[in-house]
């Protein structure tokens, strides 16, 4: 019988462990939004949180590989950052607001598509026929869970709905130019020290965001469910998988990890299920069975 490399089950773990936990991160921030916290709170303070850990981190991993970095080096995985833990969150809590917590996770997981899209902007690079079978799947099985999503949210007009998933869609796109652009960055930075510079650029321009969208006496008229909610949103379901995901692409690379982090969506839909009593419904889970076949196949090809 073949073994796995232990240095693969180790990444695969990391992954497997860190997609479980970004999986419970919608069904607590749905908690928040009923506690009064708007986008704008939860992003500052769960950032506010989360810095002081990514600082930290970062000081010491900095210390060790300063000598091999440029200035050049620092400014592109703050961009990248930027780009995967601001935008791609905002955008994704906005989408949140309206949509279910089930159907967000299963449009940021079409993520992989736009990763394959993207890249075909180098010259010399197109999308495969079987490529373009795989992208149809899933949009197919997407297709279903938002139809599914319509039906079980009644309350929840089409328009809304629409709205909330075009800003999910959107967040999607942002990760994948994060994934690119990690990919990249990561041959360069150790995992921790990437993740750190990368998530401190993105909670100093979530800051610059909050002093401009909203009154900062605001952040003092909050229940203490909200900061509570906000910490453990900000220790446990970011700042862990952060770094648990990072070490885990640099392990067993991008492709294994999306298949690995296929448990993602699943757990999902299930927590939100159980915790926040989402209906699933049948045609949801087909649609999500068809959405994961299709990102299975992606990495394959």
């Amino acid at each position: 019988m073949k073994t796995i490399p232990a240095f693969n089950q180790s990444g695969m773990t990391l992954v497997g462990v860190s997609a479980l936990l970004f999986a419970c991160k919608g069904t607590l921030i749905k908690f928040l939004f009923a506690q009064g916290a708007t986008v704008a709170d939860i992003m500052l303070l769960r950032m506010l949180f989360a810095l002081p850990v990514y600082g930290w981190v970062g000081i010491v991993y900095a210390k060790k590989e300063f000598h091999a970095l440029t200035a050049s080096h620092f400014a592109g995985a703050a961009i990248i950052g930027i780009a995967g833990y601001y935008l791609a969150s905002y955008l994704d809590l906005r989408g949140l607001q309206t949509v279910s917590v089930g159907l967000e996770r299963i449009i940021l997981y079409t993520y992989p598509v736009f990763v394959m899209i993207l890249s075909t902007i180098y010259p010399g690079k197109k999308i495969s026929l079987p490529l373009c079978i795989c992208i149809a799947v899933i949009y197919a099985g997407l297709i279903m869970v938002f139809y599914a999503d319509i039906r079980l949210q009644p309350a929840v007009s089409l328009a809304e709905t629409g709205k909330g998933s075009g800003f999910v869609l959107l967040s999607a796109i942002a990760f994948a130019v994060y994934v690119i652009g990690s990919d990249y960055y990561m041959r360069i930075f150790s995992s921790a020290l990437f993740t750190s510079v990368a998530m401190a650029a993105a909670a100093l321009v979530m800051i610059l965001h909050y002093a401009v969208s909203s009154p900062i006496s605001q952040l003092l008229e909050l229940s203490p469910g909200v900061y509570a909610g906000c910490a453990v949103t900000a220790l446990l379901f970011t700042v862990l998988p952060s770094f648990m995901m990072s070490a885990g692409v640099k392990e067993i690379g991008s492709a294994k990890a999306g298949a690995v982090g296929m448990v993602g969506p699943v757990a999902t839909v299930l927590i939100a299920g159980s915790v926040l009593g989402e209906p699933v419904s049948g045609l949801q889970m087909a649609g999500l069975a068809v959405v994961m076949l299709g990102i299975h196949r992606l990495h394959r090809s």
